[in-house]
Protein backbone atom coordinates (compact mmCIF):
# COMPACT_ATOMS: atom_id res chain seq x y z
CA UNK A 1 0.00 0.00 0.00
CA UNK A 2 2.77 2.65 0.43
CA UNK A 3 4.29 2.05 -2.87
CA UNK A 4 0.53 3.05 -4.19
CA UNK A 5 0.54 5.97 -1.99
CA UNK A 6 4.37 6.85 -2.93
CA UNK A 7 3.35 6.29 -6.79
CA UNK A 8 0.49 8.58 -6.13
CA UNK A 9 2.87 11.36 -5.31
CA UNK A 10 5.05 10.60 -7.22
CA UNK A 11 2.69 11.47 -10.19
CA UNK A 12 1.08 14.64 -8.25
CA UNK A 13 4.59 16.14 -8.17
CA UNK A 14 5.54 15.42 -11.87
CA UNK A 15 1.59 17.01 -12.69
CA UNK A 16 2.56 19.98 -10.61
CA UNK A 17 5.64 20.32 -12.74
CA UNK A 18 4.16 19.72 -16.60
CA UNK A 19 1.48 22.32 -15.55
CA UNK A 20 3.64 24.96 -14.17
CA UNK A 21 5.99 23.90 -17.97
CA UNK A 22 2.74 24.02 -19.95
CA UNK A 23 2.30 27.36 -18.03
CA UNK A 24 5.19 29.24 -18.47
CA UNK A 25 5.37 28.13 -22.16
CA UNK A 26 2.34 29.16 -23.29
CA UNK A 27 3.10 32.40 -21.58
CA UNK A 28 6.36 32.66 -23.15
CA UNK A 29 4.51 32.39 -26.61
CA UNK A 30 2.52 34.99 -26.03
CA UNK A 31 -0.78 32.95 -25.92
CA UNK A 32 -3.73 34.18 -23.39
CA UNK A 33 -5.44 31.32 -21.58
CA UNK A 34 -8.57 32.01 -23.53
CA UNK A 35 -6.36 32.23 -26.98
CA UNK A 36 -4.59 28.72 -25.85
CA UNK A 37 -7.86 26.99 -24.35
CA UNK A 38 -9.58 27.61 -27.85
CA UNK A 39 -6.30 25.81 -30.03
CA UNK A 40 -6.23 22.82 -27.57
CA UNK A 41 -10.29 22.97 -27.47
CA UNK A 42 -11.09 23.01 -23.85
CA UNK A 43 -12.80 26.10 -21.76
CA UNK A 44 -10.41 28.47 -19.70
CA UNK A 45 -11.59 26.71 -16.68
CA UNK A 46 -10.28 23.38 -18.05
CA UNK A 47 -6.67 24.54 -18.94
CA UNK A 48 -6.33 26.40 -15.69
CA UNK A 49 -6.79 22.64 -13.90
CA UNK A 50 -4.48 21.37 -16.95
CA UNK A 51 -1.85 24.42 -15.77
CA UNK A 52 -2.12 23.92 -12.28
CA UNK A 53 -1.17 20.26 -12.42
CA UNK A 54 -4.59 18.91 -11.25
CA UNK A 55 -4.43 15.13 -12.18
CA UNK A 56 -8.01 14.51 -12.85
CA UNK A 57 -7.35 15.93 -16.35
CA UNK A 58 -7.86 13.85 -19.24
CA UNK A 59 -5.14 12.16 -20.84
CA UNK A 60 -6.46 13.52 -23.95
CA UNK A 61 -6.19 17.29 -22.58
CA UNK A 62 -2.56 16.59 -21.03
CA UNK A 63 -1.44 15.46 -23.98
CA UNK A 64 -3.16 17.92 -26.51
CA UNK A 65 -1.91 20.56 -24.50
CA UNK A 66 1.90 19.27 -24.14
CA UNK A 67 1.69 18.67 -28.62
CA UNK A 68 0.63 22.40 -29.10
CA UNK A 69 3.39 23.46 -27.06
CA UNK A 70 6.11 21.26 -28.30
CA UNK A 71 6.91 19.61 -24.57
CA UNK A 72 5.63 16.20 -25.60
CA UNK A 73 9.35 14.80 -25.52
CA UNK A 74 10.18 17.02 -22.77
CA UNK A 75 8.08 15.94 -20.24
CA UNK A 76 7.68 12.18 -21.58
CA UNK A 77 11.26 12.09 -22.00
CA UNK A 78 11.02 10.38 -25.45
CA UNK A 79 13.98 9.09 -26.85
CA UNK A 80 15.36 9.66 -30.61
CA UNK A 81 15.33 5.37 -30.40
CA UNK A 82 12.07 4.91 -29.39
CA UNK A 83 9.89 7.32 -31.67
CA UNK A 84 9.64 6.09 -35.00
CA UNK A 85 11.78 8.27 -37.57
CA UNK A 86 10.20 9.38 -40.95
CA UNK A 87 11.85 7.96 -44.24
CA UNK A 88 12.99 11.37 -46.07
CA UNK A 89 10.87 12.38 -49.53
CA UNK A 90 12.37 11.23 -52.64
CA UNK A 91 12.01 13.20 -55.33
CA UNK A 92 9.58 11.74 -58.58
CA UNK A 93 12.95 12.14 -60.85
CA UNK A 94 15.08 9.78 -58.04
CA UNK A 95 11.80 7.49 -57.48
CA UNK A 96 12.39 7.16 -61.21
CA UNK A 97 16.06 6.03 -61.14
CA UNK A 98 15.52 4.07 -57.87
CA UNK A 99 12.85 2.17 -59.52
CA UNK A 100 15.05 1.46 -62.47
CA UNK A 101 18.15 0.64 -60.86
CA UNK A 102 16.24 -1.91 -57.95
CA UNK A 103 13.92 -3.27 -61.05
CA UNK A 104 17.64 -4.32 -63.42
CA UNK A 105 18.38 -5.91 -60.32
CA UNK A 106 15.17 -7.75 -60.24
CA UNK A 107 14.26 -6.42 -56.79
CA UNK A 108 10.03 -4.95 -56.31
CA UNK A 109 10.23 -1.10 -55.69
CA UNK A 110 7.28 -1.63 -53.11
CA UNK A 111 9.31 -4.64 -51.26
CA UNK A 112 12.43 -2.04 -51.09
CA UNK A 113 10.26 0.63 -49.51
CA UNK A 114 8.74 -1.66 -46.74
CA UNK A 115 12.34 -2.49 -46.20
CA UNK A 116 13.58 1.17 -45.45
CA UNK A 117 10.69 1.76 -43.93
CA UNK A 118 11.54 -1.28 -41.43
CA UNK A 119 15.15 -0.49 -40.94
CA UNK A 120 13.57 3.74 -40.18
CA UNK A 121 11.95 1.89 -36.87
CA UNK A 122 13.37 1.22 -33.58
CA UNK A 123 14.18 -2.32 -32.24
CA UNK A 124 10.76 -2.63 -30.20
CA UNK A 125 8.80 -1.18 -32.48
CA UNK A 126 10.20 -4.22 -35.19
CA UNK A 127 8.92 -7.12 -32.25
CA UNK A 128 5.29 -5.10 -31.71
CA UNK A 129 5.13 -5.02 -35.89
CA UNK A 130 6.69 -8.74 -36.63
CA UNK A 131 3.95 -9.73 -33.31
CA UNK A 132 0.85 -7.68 -34.98
CA UNK A 133 1.83 -9.55 -38.80
CA UNK A 134 2.02 -13.05 -36.51
CA UNK A 135 -1.43 -11.81 -34.98
CA UNK A 136 -3.21 -11.12 -38.56
CA UNK A 137 -1.57 -14.08 -40.38
CA UNK A 138 -3.37 -16.55 -37.91
CA UNK A 139 -6.40 -14.50 -37.87
CA UNK A 140 -6.24 -15.33 -41.77
CA UNK A 141 -5.27 -19.11 -41.25
CA UNK A 142 -1.81 -18.62 -43.00
CA UNK A 143 0.28 -18.31 -39.81
CA UNK A 144 3.56 -19.85 -40.49
CA UNK A 145 3.46 -21.67 -36.83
Amino acid sequence: MNSLIGAKNRALQQALKAGALIRSRRKDSGLTQAQFADQIGVTIPTLRRLESGDTSISLNTFLTGLAALNLTDEVLHLSETRRVRRIPYIEPKQRNRFEKRLGSRGINTRDAENAAWILSLSGQQRIDLLKKQEQEQKLCGIALR
